[in-house]
């Protein structure tokens, strides 16, 4: 179960939540945060799966299941939708942080 869900989060793409907009449309504040707000959260999902791909802790692969399933729920997802949501937010997150490198340039 553990390996369909890492095998979802990265085969399933999605439009990239609000960094596909125009370069020169640039993100609110509020849509910045936003982003990163996910990335973040998909980071620490991200982290429990391989944790127990590596710990193989007894019953780890249910709690694992069972908290992203709980985690699409809250959010009103299915575990697809929410794998493919944390795709999307860490590429946005990537390439706002570039951007971010390259205008300091």
């Amino acid at each position: 179960m553990i390996r369909n869900l890492a095998l979802a989060a990265l085969a399933i793409s999605a439009p990239v939540l609000a960094a596909d907009k125009p370069k020169d449309e640039g993100l609110s504040p509020q849509g910045l945060l936003s982003v990163a707000k996910m990335a973040g959260a998909c980071g620490i999902m991200d982290s429990l799966i391989h944790f127990q791909k590596t710990t193989k802790m007894n019953g780890g692969d249910d709690f694992v299941s069972r908290f992203w399933a709980l985690e699409a729920t809250r959010l009103g997802m299915t575990v697809q939708e929410y794998s493919s949501k944390c795709d999307s937010a860490v590429l946005a997150y990537d390439r706002l942080w570039k951007a971010s490198e390259e205008s300091r340039k």
